[in-house]
């Protein structure tokens, strides 16, 4: 048998395997291309509005949620351009208040916020803030039988312009994009039982650009109420090239987390500062994931995602 033909069927083989190795993708429709259906701005009501669909044939999984806003993306098309489903709010004047693009064959979406269409100068305490985020169920991981569970994915600031300069105020006005995680408590004899928290990672602050990040622990103030959110120091899941930084604006970056490293830290600080009594990693399970943009300030801002997954194995 000639030579070619039989170093053509061994790397044949060798794909084959790798392949079975990998572990599925936890994230359902990690390439969007479902498309997004659309939620009321109204917050209380939280009901789906509309659709924002790529392939018309499918239901989408993710929902975009847009809260507070004057804008509303029900009913927006989609432009195609190389690959590319554009869809454009517009807002005031020629600045579009939102455009979310979808790239199936590159697994990729961004989400375009620009705050100066929504707030009339500067956002007041008492005035609601905006956020523009997407979410989804992932599979169900129940974390006590899993050797491993590792998120993965690219990011990027690709916009940044900060239309409020010297008179932010850091307390109340900031552009922060997150990644989140729903986690539930299974364990049915636990005060927590169908309880859950928030992991949260921070992918961009324009107040810490550049900045090394520490743990920080939000939401319960004690362990009758049980639910809150852990957001881990960058260095647990931002690649070493960022040096545990969190990223610039258009400056690439790649996250690469250890789930089940970052869970028993939440738990363990949770559990040290009194927000929780005594749990256990095998009493979580993970059931929902999100990402986008919390707009507190006036900021226009575009954020990309790229190679989503989450893999577990057990």
């Amino acid at each position: 048998m000639n030579k070619k033909y039989i170093l053509a069927a061994i790397l044949t083989l060798v794909s084959i395997c790798l392949a079975a190795q990998q572990a599925p993708n936890s994230i359902r429709d990690a390439s969007f291309a479902r498309g997004l259906y659309v939620a009321s701005p109204d917050r209380n009501a939280d009901t789906i509005c509309g659709a924002m669909l790529v392939d018309s044939a499918q239901t989408p999984l993710w929902t975009l949620r847009q809260y507070n806003s004057k804008f509303n993306m029900a009913g927006c098309n989609a432009e195609k351009w190389f690959g590319r489903y554009i869809f454009t709010l517009p807002g005031n004047g020629n600045l579009a208040a939102k455009v979310v693009t979808v790239n199936p064959s590159k697994g990729l979406l961004q989400l375009e916020c620009n705050a100066s269409a929504e707030y009339t100068g500067i956002r007041r305490e008492d005035q609601p803030w905006i956020y523009m985020i997407v979410d989804a169920p992932t599979d169900t991981l129940v974390l006590g039988v899993l050797k491993s569970a590792k998120l993965a994915f690219s990011g990027k600031v690709t916009s940044y312009e900060d239309c409020m300069g010297f008179l932010a105020d850091k307390n109340l006005h900031a552009a922060t994009c997150l990644f989140t995680l729903k986690l539930r408590n299974i364990n049915r004899s636990s005060y927590l039982y169908n309880r859950g928290f928030t992991l949260a990672l921070i992918l961009f602050d324009n107040r810490s650009i550049g900045a090394v990040t520490g743990s920080s622990l939000l939401g319960a103030s004690n362990a009758a109420e049980g639910e809150f959110v852990y957001c881990p120091p960058a260095q647990l899941y931002m690649g070493s090239a960022q040096n545990a930084k969190l990223p610039k604006p258009r400056q690439g970056f790649e996250v690469n987390a250890d789930l089940l490293k970052i869970v028993s830290l939440a738990l363990k600080e949770a559990q040290g500062e009194g927000v929780i009594e005594e749990s256990y990693l095998a009493e979580w399970e993970i059931v929902g994931c999100s990402f986008g943009w919390e707009m507190t300030g006036t900021y226009n801002a575009c954020f990309e995602i790229s190679d989503l997954r989450l893999e577990a194995s057990r």
